[in-house]
């Protein structure tokens, strides 16, 4: 199901002109080659939680909502709310239970105790006002409610281990505030966490590697196609070193990894307020 809201308010700030915006082309098939990427260890830490068919769960940054429908298959006689800041690639008719709606994190709230599960994916990494949505997220869980957030660490490039995928990532992180990123925040995400009070904390890192082939490589090479000319035209990149990285992920020529996906989860307390 769709809400009022999801049809008809159109986004705004750099999510919505960004280089990461839906209005782009490739920008579905980019959101699609992540969640191949990134899905198995959602799915993995997920199952290991004590996931109930009558929970309800939030969503936040819901993308293409691979992770909601699989959420809604799962809690059947529960609820899933997606929301995303531009929900035109999320079907809220995939499930009866699953309602999508388009909100700003940062100035939305839910009532307290709304949720069993809070699940924020890539997203408040590019939330500027990302501690305190994590903290308000915290108390949007009842009691005993499992909160799971996963993000990036990019890796600055180390000049002894250059290779033609180091200007790309260069011009990433030269890029990343101009979109509102700040991948800095996920090397402090597991204190946060554990700060506001949550128990049982828990944490992964998985590399995202490029030149092994599968999923990590098509998120590459879309990536490449979508960031690439942005960064030739703004001076980041040179048209040769975006046409050298394009030829070598083609030809499986390079072996290399610059991104680490962090996820961290915890559980609310049975007993006490959120800090």
């Amino acid at each position: 199901m769709e809400t009022e809201t999801a049809r008809h308010r159109r986004p705004t700030g750099g999510y919505g002109t960004g280089v990461l915006s839906k209005d782009l082309p490739t920008e579905f098939d980019r959101l699609r080659a992540l969640e191949r990427t990134l899905d198995p260890t959602t799915i993995s830490i997920l199952e290991g939680l004590p996931l109930r068919p009558g929970w309800n769960c939030l969503e936040m940054g819901a993308g293409a909502g691979s992770m909601a429908y699989w959420l809604a298959k799962q809690c059947l006689a529960g609820h899933v709310l997606a929301v995303d800041v531009d929900t035109r690639f999320l079907d809220g008719g995939r499930a009866a239970n699953l309602d999508v709606a388009q909100l700003d994190l940062a100035a939305h709230d839910f009532p307290a105790g709304s949720f069993d599960l809070v699940l924020g994916r890539a997203a408040l990494s590019h939330i500027p006002e990302r501690d305190r949505v994590l903290r308000e997220a915290v108390g949007w869980l009842r009691p005993g409610g499992w909160l799971v957030i996963q993000d990036f660490v990019l890796l600055a490039p180390e000049p002894a281990a250059a290779s033609p995928l180091t200007p790309f990532i260069e011009a990433m992180i030269q890029a990343g505030p101009r979109q509102g990123n700040d991948s800095r925040w996920t090397r402090r995400m597991p204190a946060a966490l554990t700060g506001l009070g949550m128990e049982r904390p828990q944490l992964r890192m998985t590399p995202v590697t490029a030149g092994l082939g599968g999923p990590a490589d098509e998120l590459w090479r879309i990536s490449l196609r979508q960031l690439g000319p942005v960064f030739v035209e703004s001076g980041a990149m040179t048209r040769e070193e975006v046409d050298t990285l394009a030829d070598a992920l083609e030809r499986g020529a390079l072996v290399d990894f610059s991104f680490v996906f962090v996820s961290a989860w915890a559980r609310r307390p049975l007993v006490g307020r959120p800090r």
